[in-house]
């Protein structure tokens, strides 16, 4: 962890902060339900989050991770996204093209957009950015210790 932030559960009073950040990068609200996890500096200010997704078979799914813009660069995103992965141990998600650089380097790799859940790639279908953005789908397995 971090010297320049904390990681927790989001609380019913981060929506709004959470949803302005999505709404930002182009996503949809963030709702009081569902399951993310928020870091946050220690001026106590929200820097980022991620989203978990739960498909039929329990396989957790990203949708989205954000970091706020002047906090990118400080290992917020690593951070969010190595917790979620020791947590669950597998991460499915559909990267846009211009976070696959910081997904690869992550070590996640390409999979067929069958093994992701059907909701997320709705969303990617009908997106209006579909083209330029270039999704793609991704998985990280947790290395067996």
């Amino acid at each position: 962890m971090s010297e320049l932030f904390t990681i927790r559960h989001a609380e019913p009073g981060d929506c709004a902060t959470l949803t302005a950040y999505s709404s930002l990068e182009g996503m949809g609200p963030i709702e009081p339900g569902d399951t993310v996890r928020v870091a946050v500096s220690d001026d106590g200010d929200i820097v980022g989050f991620i989203r978990l997704v739960f498909d039929s078979a329990g396989v957790c799914h990203i949708n989205p991770v954000v970091v706020y813009s002047t906090w990118r660069g400080f290992g917020v995103g690593r951070a969010l996204v190595e917790g979620a992965l020791g947590e669950f141990g597998e991460l499915r998600l559909v990267s846009r093209g211009t976070s696959r650089a910081f997904y690869e380097a992550l070590g996640f790799e390409a999979i067929p957009w069958d093994d992701i859940h059907p909701p997320i790639v709705e969303e990617c279908d009908e997106c209006e950015l579909f083209d330029e953005c270039s999704p793609l789908p991704m998985r990280k397995k947790a290395p067996c210790i």
